[in-house]
C-alpha cells in the first residue's frame, strides 16, 4: 500500500504538464506534506489527506466528463497556499497564495483549474459557470464536514 505522499506524488507524475517537476520536487520544502489545515485536518499531514480526499470525491463525482488532470491540480493544490505563511507577495487568501505559488513554480494552469483553485470558497457565480470549480467546491465540503455543520441547524 502506498504512503499519503506516495500517491501524492503518483498522481501528480500522471499530469503532464509543463512545470509539473518542479512542482513536485517543491513540495516537501514548502511543507505540503506535513502542512494541516487549520480548520478542519488538523494534523501532520492533514493538508495533504484532505486533498486526496477531495480528489477521490471528484473522480467518483465526475458525471460531466472533465479531464482527469484537471481534477487532480485542482484537489491536489486548492489548499496549497496553506503551506505557506502570509508575507510580502504570498498576502491574502490561501486560494490566492496557491495561485502565486503555482505560477512562481512555472505550472501551466488553464483557465478553469485557475478559476477553481482561485475560486473555491467563494459564493458567486463561477459556481454556476465553472463546473470544474463547482465539483472542487461540492469536493472540499465533503472533505471538511462542512455540508453536515450546516444542515445541521
Amino acid at each position: 500500500m502506498m504512503t499519503r505522499k506516495e500517491r501524492v506524488i503518483s498522481l501528480l507524475r500522471s499530469v503532464n504538464r509543463p512545470g509539473m517537476d518542479t512542482v513536485i520536487d517543491s513540495l516537501e520544502s514548502r511543507g505540503y506534506f506535513d502542512a494541516t489545515c487549520y480548520g478542519h485536518h488538523r494534523y501532520k499531514g492533514g493538508m495533504s489527506a484532505h486533498a486526496l480526499e477531495v480528489y477521490e470525491y471528484m473522480m467518483a463525482n465526475n458525471t460531466m466528463g472533465l479531464p482527469a488532470d484537471s481534477i487532480c491540480i485542482a484537489a491536489l493544490f486548492h489548499d496549497f497556499g496553506k503551506a505557506v505563511r502570509r508575507s510580502g507577495r504570498y498576502n491574502g487568501e490561501h486560494p490566492e497564495r496557491s495561485l502565486i505559488l503555482l505560477d512562481e513554480l512555472g505550472l501551466k494552469l488553464t483557465a478553469d483549474e485557475r478559476t477553481a483553485i482561485g475560486c473555491h470558497h467563494r459564493k458567486d457565480l463561477t459556481f454556476l459557470t465553472c463546473p470544474l470549480r463547482r465539483l472542487l467546491s461540492l469536493g472540499d465540503c465533503a472533505s471538511t464536514g462542512a455540508w453536515k455543520r450546516a444542515h445541521a441547524r
